[in-house]
C-alpha cells in the first residue's frame, strides 16, 4: 500500500503524520508533500518527534508535483492548522495527529481492502 500524506507546506503536521503511518505498519509506504513546501522542516517538529523516537532531523519537504497522485492507493489530506508556537503546543498536535494517523491507517486498511473503493481522502 502507497499512501501520501498532502499538506500546504510539507514542514510539520504532513512529516508528523507519515512518520506515525509508517510506525504503524513497515508494509506500507508513505510520503508527504505540500502544495507550497518550505525550504525546511519546523525545529520543533525534530525535537518533539525525537521524544517518540522518531527521527525526522533530515526530513526535506517535498511538493506534491514531484509525484504522480495515480501511483498512491490512498491520500491523506492534513487541513491547515496554525503553527505551534511553544513546545507544549507542538506536543499537543503531534499527539491529536498520532491519535488521527492511527484512525486514518485503520479506516483505510478496511477501505482498502473492501472491493468497492480503491482511494481514500481523509480530512485531518
Amino acid at each position: 500500500m502507497k499512501i501520501l500524506v498532502l499538506t500546504e507546506t510539507d514542514a510539520c503536521c504532513g512529516p508528523m503524520a507519515a512518520a506515525f503511518l509508517r510506525d504503524y505498519s513497515p508494509s506500507i509506504e508513505v510520503v508527504s508533500a505540500g502544495n507550497h513546501p518550505l525550504e525546511s522542516i519546523e525545529s520543533m517538529v525534530v525535537t518533539v518527534m525525537q521524544e517518540c523516537l522518531i527521527d525526522l532531523s533530515g526530513y526535506r519537504p517535498k511538493s506534491v508535483t514531484d509525484f504522480n497522485l495515480s501511483d498512491f492507493d490512498a491520500v491523506y489530506e492534513c487541513t491547515d492548522v496554525p503553527t505551534p508556537t511553544t513546545m507544549d503546543e507542538f506536543r499537543v498536535l503531534r499527539d491529536r495527529i498520532k491519535d488521527e494517523a492511527y484512525l486514518y491507517f485503520r479506516n483505510t486498511l478496511a477501505t482498502l481492502n473492501s472491493p468497492q473503493l480503491s482511494t481514500l481522502n481523509t480530512k485531518l
